[in-house]
Formats: structure tokens, C-alpha cells, sequence
């Protein structure tokens, strides 16, 4: 998909952060589309958070230029962050003070806010029922919540969120999903996603960015990067003639390595498109071949991203 400066809401070039010697974020090229939502993904240490922090002008960068918009950001320069929200880090609220009152402070620093806005967020988030009670009562998911009401409270067109399912049970993450969904496909929002959880990002996002060691390894659709990497399972006799149907008809050739039950693999699109498993096992038995087993592989995000950083997040050091 190409991208017009209109389509555009995010944007970095070049951007590069240093601390004395260490290179936290090394040259990172993003483009966030207007609608998308973008997952951010990196093992621990990869410059995720760092990088979010440039985004909304907490840290300034070594190198490089961040754009909102269409706008660049810098310290003298953060008009066009009045269009972002964000949660950064974990979010922290005053447990003496409710939901409600922690908003009303919030938006308190950043100018006027009516009463009506405020309930508006809260509702949007499903807290209002819960707005009075001090937050120190808050579960973990609320507080989360209370975190994304606050970013929406200046009427954002895009809205940055580190980590938003960290902590959360099965069902908190699972609210969290369909809030983050919500927020694109309903309010018009692009989103921008920080997570470790990889499958909650192949769930959720259209794009996303790999970044490892402070550098983009791939940016792109979430789809298109699984869909490049399916694959066809298939057993067949004899297999030396499969492969050379498959190669004649198909315009792919079957792997090599045989596994130990006498399978072996094949790209699950050739010179002409996705390669239907009907039309495959067609083509072979015309030809005399036996198939006795056929199956697609869906590979998983969190495969490539071993495929191309090593350990997932998680289990990152």
C-alpha cells in the first residue's frame, strides 16, 4: 500500500537516541496510517519504550525527526502533540482521589475541560459507575482504563499505548482487546500498540513493526508477513514425481528435507497466487501421484519473531 502525506498520522526518520555510548534507538524509519492499528514489538532492551517517549516529546532524540500529522515535534515545537494521547509506562493515579477527580486534575494541567467531557471518557471506557469510588479500589484493568479515559480526554486522532494488557487476567485482556478495536473502529482513532503478549497484537493489529537492538527488522501488514510464510504440509508417493508436478504447475519447489514420516513441505503461494490444497491434490493424483496427507501450516507471529529477533518478549533479556 503506498501512503500520501494526507494518510500519514506518524512518522519518524532517522530517529536515534544515545546515552553516552549506548545506542538505545539506532536510526528507526516508522510510518503509522491514518485508522491503522500499529503494533510495536521488540524483545526487553529493544528501545520500545525510549522510542515512545520521542513520540510525545518526553525525550528529546540524538538524531532524526518524529512527525504528527504531517508536523515535526520538537521542544519547540509540540503543537501538534495537542492531537495525541498517551499512556507511557505503567499509570500511576492518586488512591486518595476518584476516577472522577483524578481526570478532572488531569485535564486540569492542560486547560479547561467541561464536566460533560469528563463523564464522556468515563463512559467510553465503562467506568462510569465506578467514577466516585478513590482509586486506590481500583483493580489493575480499571486503572488501565482510567489510564486510556485520560488520554482521550483532549479529543486525541491518535493515541499511543505502552504495554495496556500488562498484568491483566484472561478476561481483563480480552476487555482490553475489544476496547482497543473499539477505539479504531468505532472513534475513528489510529493506535499505536506497545505489547509483548505477541498474540494479542496478530489478534488486534493491521500493522506492526519488529524492532530489535534499537533497529526496525521489518515493518509492514500483519497479514501479508504470516500469509508470505504459510506453508503446505504434504505426504505423498511417490514424492519425486509430486515435486516435479508441483514445480511444473505450480511454480514452487517442494523442500528438500523430508521429515521422518515421509512428509515434506511446500510455499502455500506460487508463481500465480495462493495454492489451493484442492487443486494440489488434483494435480497430483492426475499424474499418478498418491497423496495420503495434505495440511496447511498457519504460522504464528511470535514464529516469525523468533524467525527474525530470537526469543519472543517474554522471555527476553
Amino acid at each position: 500500500m503506498r501512503y500520501t502525506r494526507q494518510t500519514l498520522v506518524l512518522t519518524t526518520r532517522g530517529l536515534t537516541k544515545r546515552y553516552g555510548r549506548r545506542l538505545a534507538v539506532d536510526d528507526l524509519t516508522l510510518s503509522v496510517a491514518r485508522g491503522d492499528v500499529y503494533g510495536f514489538l521488540g524483545p526487553n532492551g529493544a528501545g520500545k519504550t525510549t522510542t515512545m517517549r520521542m513520540l510525545v516529546g518526553l525525550v528529546h532524540p540524538s538524531a532524526g525527526e518524529v512527525r504528527v500529522l504531517g508536523e515535526p515535534v520538537s521542544p519547540r515545537r509540540r503543537g501538534p502533540l495537542r492531537r495525541v494521547g498517551a499512556i507511557i509506562e505503567s499509570p500511576s493515579f492518586y488512591g486518595y482521589l476518584s476516577g472522577r477527580d483524578n481526570l478532572r486534575m488531569l485535564a486540569s494541567l492542560t486547560g479547561p475541560c467541561p464536566p460533560s467531557r469528563i463523564d464522556a471518557v468515563l463512559d467510553r471506557v465503562e467506568l462510569r459507575d465506578r467514577a466516585d469510588d478513590p482509586a486506590r479500589i481500583y483493580s489493575h484493568g480499571m486503572k488501565q482504563r482510567l489510564a486510556i479515559a485520560a488520554a482521550l480526554l483532549p479529543g486525541p486522532e491518535l493515541i499511543l499505548l505502552d504495554e495496556p494488557t500488562n498484568g491483566l487476567d484472561p478476561m481483563g485482556i480480552r476487555d482490553m482487546r475489544a476496547l482497543v478495536r473499539s477505539l479504531a473502529h468505532d472513534d475513528g482513532l489510529t493506535v499505536f500498540l506497545s505489547s509483548h503478549l505477541l498474540g494479542e497484537v496478530e489478534q488486534v493489529c493491521n500493522r506492526a513493526a519488529i524492532v530489535s537492538a534499537g533497529r526496525a527488522r521489518w515493518e509492514g501488514e500483519v497479514a501479508a508477513l504470516l500469509a508470505g510464510r504459510r506453508r503446505i504440509r504434504l505426504g505423498a508417493t511417490p514424492l519425486d514425481r509430486a515435486a516435479r508436478v508441483i514445480a511444473d504447475g505450480f511454480g514452487v519447489a517442494l523442500h528438500d528435507e523430508v521429515a521422518a514420516d515421509g512428509t515434506a513441505w511446500l510455499p502455500a503461494r506460487g508463481a500465480a497466487g495462493p495454492i489451493a490444497p484442492a487443486d494440489l491434490v488434483d494435480a497430483l493424483v492426475a499424474a499418478g501421484v498418491r497423496v495420503h496427507e495434505i495440511a496447511v501450516d498457519e504460522p504464528a507471529l511470535e514464529d516469525v519473531f523468533v524467525e527474525m529477533v530470537g526469543a519472543p518478549p517474554s522471555e527476553a533479556a
